[in-house]
C-alpha cells in the first residue's frame, strides 16, 4: 500500500503544478481517469468519469466514479478530494496525498461487502479564484451535476504531513460531527490505529477550509479531515519527499474502519441545536489526555474546548 501511495503522490506532483489550464493539470486528469478505470469504478453520470463545466472563458472538469454496493437504491456515501493546485506548486500535500489515500481506501473497500454505493469525487476548481465561491468544483457538482441524494460526505485536504507540533506529529483533526449525531457516534465507536490520534471539534473554529463548504451550507452530514496547515502550504516546496507515508497508511486504515461502521447507518433528522461536546471531550482525553494533565489545562465543557482549540490554532498557525 505504501508504495502505491507514494507512486500516486509522486506522479501527480511530478509536473510541478496542477493549476487549472496548465499541462500538469491535464496530465493529472488523465492519470486520475486511468486510476479510476484500473480500480473498477463506474462513471457516476453518463459514460465517462469526466463531468465538465464552464465558468466564463475557463473550462473545468470534475471527476466522479462509483464503487457499486449491494443495494444501489441507497444513497451513496461521497468521498471527496480536490485535484487542482493553488498556482505553480507540486501540491504533494495539497492535495495529491488525499487523492492517494482515497485510492488506497478504495482498494480496501473492494475486499469487503458493502450495502451502499461509494461515490468518489475528485473536484476541480477548489483553489482560488473559485475557493468558496458558487463556482467551486464541489459546489458545482452538488448543485448542478448531482443526480440524487447522498448519505453523507467525507472530505480530505492536507492529509500527508506530520502536524508541526512537538510530540503531536501523529494527530489528525476532524471537523463537522455537529452536522449529525450519528457521526459523533461513529467517531467514538471506531478504533483508531496505533500510530495515529484524532481530535474532533466544531467546524466553526476554523471555518470552511475545503470542499465540505457546500455540504455544510446545505445541511448535509459531513466530516472534514485534515492535518492542518504547515510551512509548505501553498509553496513550491510542497513536494513528495516531505510527506509521512506511514501516517498516510494509518489514515487509510482508520477511514476504512469509519466507512465500514457508517455505511449501514440511516440518517434521520438532526436534533435542533445539537452539540457533540461529549464526543469531543472524550476524543481529546484519548488523544492528548496526558498533555492536558501535565500542562494543567482544564477541558470539561464547550468553553474549555473553544479556548484550547483557538489557542492551538493561533500558536501553531494550523
Amino acid at each position: 500500500m505504501l508504495n502505491q501511495l507514494r507512486k500516486d503522490v509522486e506522479t501527480l506532483a511530478a509536473p510541478g503544478t496542477r493549476q487549472v489550464g496548465t499541462h500538469g493539470h491535464q496530465l493529472a486528469l488523465e492519470y486520475l481517469v486511468d486510476r479510476m478505470n484500473e480500480a473498477g469504478l463506474i462513471p457516476y453520470s453518463g459514460d465517462k468519469f469526466e463531468i465538465p463545466f464552464q465558468i466564463e472563458s475557463t473550462s473545468y472538469i470534475n471527476l466522479a466514479g462509483v464503487l457499486p454496493g449491494k443495494d444501489r437504491q441507497l444513497a451513496p456515501l461521497m468521498l471527496v478530494a480536490h485535484y487542482d493546485t493553488c498556482g505553480d506548486q507540486p501540491g504533494a500535500d495539497d492535495n495529491a496525498a488525499a487523492i492517494a489515500i482515497w485510492f488506497a481506501v478504495l482498494h480496501s473497500l473492494k475486499q469487503v461487502k458493502r450495502q451502499r454505493d461509494i461515490l468518489f469525487l475528485f473536484p476541480d476548481a477548489e483553489e482560488p479564484p473559485r475557493f468558496l465561491s458558487e463556482h467551486m468544483g464541489s459546489t458545482n457538482f452538488y448543485e448542478n451535476q448531482r443526480t440524487g441524494d447522498i448519505q453523507a460526505g467525507f472530505v480530505l485536504d492536507l492529509m500527508g504531513h506530520d502536524v508541526p507540533m512537538e510530540s503531536m506529529e501523529d494527530l489528525i483533526f476532524t471537523f463537522g460531527a455537529e452536522s449529525h449525531p450519528i457521526l459523533a457516534e461513529i467517531l467514538l465507536k471506531t478504533e483508531i490505529p496505533a500510530g495515529l490520534r484524532n481530535i474532533a471539534t466544531l467546524n466553526r473554529y476554523v471555518g470552511d477550509l475545503s470542499d465540505h463548504h457546500v455540504l455544510r451550507e446545505h445541511g448535509q452530514p459531513y466530516l472534514f479531515f485534515t492535518c492542518g496547515r504547515w510551512s509548505h502550504y501553498h509553496q513550491v516546496s510542497d513536494r513528495p519527499e516531505f510527506l509521512n507515508y506511514d501516517k498516510m497508511g494509518y489514515i487509510v486504515r482508520y477511514l476504512v474502519a469509519l466507512i465500514s461502521n457508517l455505511e449501514l447507518q440511516e440518517f434521520g433528522d438532526k436534533p435542533p441545536d445539537y452539540d457533540p461536546v461529549e464526543m469531543e471531550l472524550e476524543l481529546f482525553r484519548r488523544s492528548v489526555g496526558p498533555y492536558l494533565k501535565q500542562a494543567e489545562i482544564p477541558l470539561n465543557n464547550r468553553a474549555d474546548i473553544q479556548d484550547f482549540v483557538l489557542n492551538w490554532i493561533n500558536k501553531y498557525q494550523l
